[in-house]
């Protein structure tokens, strides 16, 4: 079984004992009640006349007719369909419980999942977020954790059916105990041969992942730049390459299906083999009585299906158990950077001289000799940086593509930390400060601005979830959206999928919006007016202007026009 079953099992047990004891104690129920059912028959079979003979199905019988009459039930054919009709009735309340369970238990293990995962997602440190690739978490979040939806559900049925073979063959024993042990041995060749046979298993699964993974991460980018690609006409491109991972795909799911059939084929016959044996070796050698001999050929031709049954179902199980040891994998690497990041943090913070609080006025920095490398890279993105930004003032950082202004925009964001070399605020070291308190007090405004799909308030309220409508119109105001006004909805306008119903100028405006919102003390624009026309960037630049003096404004870029109007520059 693989690695990823047993840990599944574990998560279950610590997350969900209550619920895994309710469906547990139902399973037992419908092992028990399946017994009692099929021994039942023996009873029913000794009064339609069918011969018993005189071994342990008859006093089994004898067993039951003692019971029923020591309840008040007449043990002849109308009570015997009677207390069948009622067990089937116990049994039926007994699934339609299970079933509840089962679902419940279900639906809680995947939303706790998906939301442990989200969690930890969000909250990775920027610098080591940057290092896993968009499409493969998404996939995660969503596919993958289907994934392990039905590798619960499959575990679950696995374990269910598991029982329902063991009262299967318990009456088995009971009935016949020399034969039973000798059909259970060759049960147990059945299920080797399905092992040697190779049904698709753990390392099949991560092969399926990986090539599921792939496909999802070449739809979602081509998606996504399906401007870029019609025009560079490359449409052709790019049905191709998706062509051919979906036939990656195929190929893989076909082959498992193929063995998967063939391994079922294989043992259907090994099992009609096995039954006549049985029928064989019960007449000619053992002369076993008529209805001692019907039961056991019930018995055989319903365990021998169940047999299989669960032989694929841990087949599949193995396979659908990659997707919960892909994301726990993933959860770990997540959780254990956002642990050393903490403690990184903490230990800064002792470090340091006690910050009482950061100041609401706008704060002046200074950076000394700020060195900072992205994981896994040779080269350090920033290199022995050192530069004022003073007070209140708008400093423009300029430099080449590839120089480090978005590196800086990122450290000044409290996202990324330094190698080596120190940020300072007011004196005071960064990396000392309360990382959410300082994030607090920072406003950012990107040059592809995230707009959530909703209302222009929704994206206002994004910033600031408490923000009034007059504090959203102000900032409406400052960041010079009078567009807002003209829509019929005004707040309540939807804006579409990332914004798509707003012109580009009207986008970043928005986000302009919803950074001030925030009442900033440190406003960081990362080349926010590289893609606007003259006049929407003049628009924003005057926007910025005003805070001079309220707000630190540090505006990474390439533009002349930020240049003109700033108090400084930084050269990278």
């Amino acid at each position: 079984m693989s690695a990823g079953v047993p840990s599944l099992v574990g998560a279950l047990w610590r997350d969900h004992r209550r619920a895994v004891l309710l469906v547990g104690a139902a399973s037992v129920a419908l092992m028990l009640t399946e017994g009692i059912g099929l021994l039942l028959l023996l009873p029913m079979l000794r009064l339609v006349g069918v011969s018993l003979g005189d071994g342990a199905s008859d006093r089994i019988a004898a067993l039951f007719e003692s019971a029923m009459r020591a309840v008040g039930v007449t043990p002849n054919l109308e009570g015997v369909l009677a207390t069948v009709v009622l067990i089937v009735a116990l049994r039926a309340l007994v699934m339609y419980l299970r079933a509840r369970w089962d679902a419940q238990l279900e639906t809680d293990v995947v939303a706790r999942l998906r939301t442990r995962l989200f969690e930890a997602v969000v909250a990775t440190p920027w610098g080591r977020f940057v290092g896993e690739r968009p499409a493969a978490v998404v996939h995660a979040l969503g596919p993958q954790v289907d994934d392990v939806h039905s590798a619960l559900e499959m575990l679950l049925q696995g374990a269910a059916l598991a029982l329902v073979m063991l009262a299967t063959a318990g009456v088995a024993l009971a009935v016949a105990p020399a034969l039973t042990l000798v059909v259970a041995m060759a049960g147990v060749l059945l299920f080797a041969l399905a092992r040697l046979m190779r049904l698709p298993g753990r390392a099949d699964g991560d092969r399926l992942l990986a090539a599921a993974t792939l496909l999802f991460a070449r739809v979602s980018e081509f998606v996504g730049g399906m401007k870029m690609i019609h025009a560079h006409g490359a449409e052709a491109r790019a049905a191709a390459a998706v062509s051919s991972d979906v036939r990656g795909w195929a190929t893989l799911t076909q082959q498992f299906a193929r063995r998967r059939a063939a391994v079922r084929a294989i043992l259907l016959v090994a099992s009609a083999a096995l039954l006549a044996g049985l029928v064989w070796l019960s007449v000619a050698q053992l002369g076993l009585a008529p209805g001692t001999l019907l039961l056991l050929v019930v018995l055989y031709a319903r365990l021998v299906p169940q047999i299989t049954e669960l032989q694929s179902l841990l087949s599949e199980l193995s396979q659908a158990s990659a997707s919960h040891a892909s994301i726990a994998a993933l959860l770990g690497r997540c959780e254990a950077a956002r642990r050393e990041q903490d403690a990184r943090g903490a230990a800064s913070r002792s470090a340091a001289a006690p910050v009482a609080r950061l100041a609401d006025s706008a704060p002046a920095i200074a950076l000394r000799s700020l060195t900072v490398r992205y994981a896994g890279s040779a080269q350090p993105a920033l290199a022995s940086c050192s530069a004022s930004l003073p007070a209140g003032a708008l400093t423009a950082v300029i430099g080449p593509s590839g120089a480090g202004k978005t590196t800086l925009a990122d450290v000044l964001l409290g996202l990324l930390d330094a190698e080596s070399g120190e940020v300072l605020v007011d004196g005071v070291p960064l990396a000392s400060l309360p990382r959410e308190a300082w994030r607090a007090r920072v406003g950012y405004l990107a040059q592809e601005p995230m707009l959530v799909h909703g209302t222009v308030r929704e994206n206002l309220s994004f910033a600031r979830p408490d923000a009034t409508e007059q504090e959203m119109r102000a900032a409406l105001r400052d960041a010079a959206c009078d567009f807002v006004e003209r829509l019929p909805e005004g707040l309540d306008a939807p804006i579409g999928d990332r914004g798509v119903m707003l012109s580009g100028g009207e986008r970043q405006r928005l986000a302009l919006a919803r950074a001030l919102l925030r009442e900033p003390t440190l406003l960081v624009l990362d080349e926010a007016t590289s893609a606007l026309d003259a006049d929407t960037e003049a628009r924003i630049l005057q926007t910025v202007q005003s805070l001079r003096g309220r707000c630190t404004v540090v505006f990474c870029t390439h533009r002349d026009a930020v240049r003109a109007v700033a108090d400084g520059v930084v050269q990278l």
